[in-house]
């Protein structure tokens, strides 16, 4: 049953864009964490004290990657990833950093973004790595050394959703949701019960290698 489960998983992501109605197969496949847990942390990253929303009309229409979707209807990850290179150093808004990836050959056809184009868009200065499985461990030790999960969960509906983890209060991971234009960033555990992917954007550092895709 798994097994079906995953061709049948594989066969919807390989013909839709990034933020897609997705079957609940996936979490047979992919395992979730909770959205709160992990060490006891109290800790902010930089911030920029502003949301990078996916909807903002001065991108909103621009065609993600060569995918049939918007930066405003799928743009999920692209905006969370821009958020976290910006925090870094990297200033980039959704529409730059989809810009650079489609020059750079950063986006599968389906609007995925390909993970190790991002040292290629921000001059080898950041890297992303991927994780196959989500542990609070991973997500406690990259914002211990400064640098930001990138999470997916699920919105209502089956449609899957990225943001950017930001900081962490006790159990409570605090993130940036390209969807909402709050003041603040919000406690994760508001926006989902469940964590299903996480992939870290982190400086390079010496001996990185390559990484992988969405």
């Amino acid at each position: 049953m798994r097994r079906f489960a995953c061709i049948g998983l594989l066969v919807l992501m390989s013909a839709t864009p990034s933020c897609v109605l997705l079957q609940t197969c996936w979490a047979l496949v992919f395992p979730a964490i909770a959205s709160t847990g992990g060490k006891d942390l109290h800790l902010r990253l930089p911030d920029a004290a502003k949301t990078h929303l996916q909807n903002d009309k001065r991108w909103a229409a621009d065609q993600l990657g060569t995918s049939t979707g918007t930066l405003g209807s799928h743009g999920c990850l692209v905006s969370s990833v821009a958020m976290a290179c910006s925090n870094l150093g990297v200033k980039l808004t959704p529409k730059e950093l989809n810009e650079r990836l489609k020059q750079a050959d950063g986006f599968q056809p389906q609007g995925w973004v390909v993970w190790n184009a991002i040292p290629r868009v921000t001059d080898n200065k950041l890297s992303a790595d991927y994780h196959p499985a989500s542990r609070h461990a991973l997500m406690d030790e990259a914002l211990e050394h400064g640098a930001y999960p990138v999470v997916k969960y699920f919105l209502l509906g089956g449609i899957q959703h990225w943001c950017v983890i930001v900081g962490k209060d006790g159990q409570e991971y605090l993130a940036r949701d390209p969807l909402r234009d709050d003041q603040e960033p919000v406690k994760l555990s508001a926006l989902t019960a469940k964590v299903y992917a996480v992939r870290v954007i982190r400086r390079v550092v010496a001996g990185d290698g390559e990484t992988m895709r969405q």
